[in-house]
């Protein structure tokens, strides 16, 4: 995560000098890449949780409303999960989980390149790896019957320097994750990517 948060740097330095503003009207395309720190949690003091770091990787496209307004749609793959410790028990279980997200978002650039950026994310499970210690399986802390689709509520921020792009993004989980317990998602997001005009 350290090695991606520097090379992000050293990439927005180079380009710094090439800030633009994009026209009202304008269609960008954008790849992106980065990381993700996770966790699957639920309101119970005898929890402890362990964030999980994963990839994500997709591309957006960016239609500017007005100077200050745009908005956004995209696809990306990200891979999330986490650790929880069963206090009482001295227990621990894991799940790596991964999903096709698909975020809308709507934009606010509030000085140059600077956007503050708040939408909806839903997201689509294609895998789940679970590992269930056997003295928690049938507890209401059971890892188990991952639902097919989630949904979160993205806020972030992001820097546009030229065409590159540096998004940190934060989400909320607001579905449960399993049919029958109140475990959600949540994640920070930091990506880098490259904005190619369209129109």
């Amino acid at each position: 995560m350290k090695k991606m948060i520097f090379a992000a740097t050293a990439m927005m330095m180079v380009a710094m000098s090439v800030s633009a503003q994009r026209e009202v009207g304008s269609l960008t395309l954008q790849p992106k890449f980065g990381g993700n720190i996770s966790v699957v949690y639920m309101d119970d003091k005898n929890l402890d949780y362990e964030k999980a770091g994963g990839m994500v990787a997709g591309a957006e496209l960016e239609y500017r409303v007005a100077k200050w307004f745009a908005v956004s749609a995209g696809a990306m793959y990200s891979q999330e999960g986490g650790k929880t410790k069963i206090k009482d028990l001295n227990m621990v279980e894991k799940v790596n989980l991964d999903y096709i997200t698909a975020p809308v978002m709507a934009n606010f650039y509030v000085w140059k390149g600077l956007a503050l950026k708040v939408g909806i994310e839903p997201a689509f499970k294609i895998h789940d790896k679970y590992d269930v210690p056997a003295p928690i399986a049938a507890s209401k802390y059971e890892f188990n019957d991952i639902k097919s689709f989630d949904l979160r509520t993205p806020i972030g921020i992001s820097y546009d320097f030229g065409g590159l792009t540096l998004d940190l993004r934060l989400n909320a989980g607001r579905t449960k994750i399993m049919k029958d317990k109140d475990f959600f998602n949540g994640s920070g997001q930091l990506t880098i990517g490259y904005k190619f005009a369209l129109k």
